[in-house]
């Protein structure tokens, strides 16, 4: 049964924020006369309250709605619109804000205005000509103000503007997803505060904040890129676009981004439901190739040795080889790993992949979107990505990654730079995502033990095995001190 959204909204964007919670599979609701909301509610999997364009009767009716999820403990959207030039709608969030009598204690609350409106929250003193954001705040400068908001609320911040920022009053995300047409259309914002709700509703927790901003600003980006806009985020100046020689704007838009709303979290749905592409058993020993300074018949050799001795998942690494040579290694290591039963991974080039039919590709920050990769491939290969961070993490899980590879956890010799990612933020990756989750950078049998109790579903190495003098001995040690070590997890 879809999910029933109760939203208590401004008239100017009442059907854009219904149809809106329609394209994420949900139901929404508007009323809003006192007398029947509190019944609404009390049937409803999450509220929406959006200040714009206030009235008496529909504070009164936020009043009662508010009392009631509290009652029922179902997530709470307050859309804080215009705070920051009224001191009616200032002093009535205060209002709705001193009802909770346990301020976070079971209550999942979503608090969300642009720049302007968060530092109205924050300082009363603060004021705006208008219910759009004002000023040359950094996200930097107006995360620090959600954070302390955060925890002083008990409440999840959601500040939007050119870079959207979600927190919890402890980890902070930056979303730059988005279209500078989005600003062209009124009643973005508001949808954005349903689509919130909706997600909240399917699992309240700072996540579906993320996926929020992720999906919608995604769609805004593929809505510009059907009509031929060109710019990207928000904040970026752009031309009107051009279709098939005649002008489009804000109305064509529109339509586009209710339709690339729709198809976005369609896509989504699909990908999580067909998560078989990869087991986290097939993680446990990823071998990551170097044949720098190897013949190809000792390349081979070392590779056959390993995937005999145990490697789980192969990923052929080849960052100086033309694009022929690529192809033609490839299918002779894609011949050995069939042999075994193992997946191939192609790093970086998803032609070479496709080409020589492997399992998949891996992709790092510098490489192509995932979500882009996914597009291309739909559901039939496997897609992984490098990550460092629970925010970087998050996206590359929400684009459609199966699989992700953190780190790297100690120096390589493999990368010219290295950056190092601690232990604490692997363990704080996997608790992020329902995905596997591999270390990599610099392990060996006698360093992994750093990794004793998280719960990642294997280790990646290149060095440990392809520079061993019998990599398929040092495959089977390997493999035998990570199942050690990773019996208590």
């Amino acid at each position: 049964m879809s999910d029933l959204i109760h939203c208590i909204t401004n008239p100017i964007s009442m059907m854009l924020c219904a149809n809106a919670v329609l394209s994420l599979d949900a139901k929404p609701i508007m009323a809003e006369h006192p007398r029947e909301v509190k019944e609404i509610t009390d049937v409803a999997q999450a509220l929406l309250l959006n200040f714009g364009n206030i009235s008496d009767t529909r504070m009164e009716a936020m009043r009662i709605s508010f009392k009631a999820a509290l009652e029922k403990e179902i997530p709470i959207v307050i859309d804080a619109v215009g705070v920051a030039c009224s001191k009616l709608r200032r002093d009535f969030f205060f209002e709705l804000l001193d009802l909770r009598k346990e301020p976070g204690k079971r209550q999942t609350l979503l608090i969300k205005g642009n720049y302007s409106e968060i530092k109205a929250l924050a300082d009363c003193t603060y004021r705006s000509r208008g219910v759009d954001a004002e000023g040359n705040d950094t996200a930097d400068e107006v995360a620090e103000i959600t954070k302390m908001l955060s925890k002083k609320f008990a409440a999840f911040i959601l500040a939007t503007g050119k870079r959207d920022i979600i927190t919890d009053g402890d980890l902070v995300y930056l979303n730059d997803r988005g279209h500078f047409m989005m600003s062209m259309v009124t009643g973005t914002g508001c949808m954005l505060g349903a689509i919130c709700a909706t997600l909240l509703a399917k699992e309240p927790s700072l996540k579906s904040v993320k996926k929020a901003c992720f999906l919608f600003g995604s769609a805004g980006e593929k809505a510009a890129y059907r009509l031929g806009a060109k710019g990207s985020s928000a904040g970026e100046s752009g031309e009107i676009p051009l279709l098939k020689g005649e002008r489009t704007g804000a109305g064509s838009f529109q339509t586009a981004l209710l339709d690339e709303l729709y198809f976005s979290y369609e896509e989504e749905q699909e990908n999580r439901q067909d998560m078989n592409r990869l087991s986290k058993e097939q993680m446990r020993l990823y071998l990551v190739t170097d044949s720098t300074g190897l013949s190809e018949e000792v390349f081979l050799g070392k590779v056959e040795a390993a995937l005999k001795s145990g490697v789980t998942i192969l990923q052929l690494r080849e960052k100086d080889k033309s694009t022929r040579e690529y192809m033609n290694l490839a299918s002779k290591v894609h011949e050995l790993t069939k042999a075994y039963n193992v997946p191939l991974i192609i790093d970086d080039r998803l032609d070479v992949a496709m080409a020589v039919g492997a399992e998949g590709v891996h992709l790092g920050q510098s490489d192509m979107p995932v979500y882009i990769a996914r597009k291309i491939v739909g559901k039939s290969m496997i897609i992984g990505a490098t990550t460092k961070t629970v925010p970087q993490a998050l996206e590359a899980y929400e684009q459609g990654a199966d699989y992700l590879g953190v780190g790297a956890i100690y120096p390589t010799t493999t990368k010219v730079k290295t950056v190092l990612t601690s232990v604490d933020t692997l363990r704080d990756i996997c608790g992020a995502v329902p995905i596997p989750v591999n270390a990599i950078g610099g392990l060996n049998k006698d360093n992994i033990d750093i990794l004793k109790g998280v719960p990642i579903a294997g280790i990646c190495v290149v060095s440990a095995i392809m520079k061993a003098e019998d990599s398929g001995k040092e495959a089977a040690k390997l493999l035998e001190r990570f199942e050690e070590i990773h019996k208590e997890v």
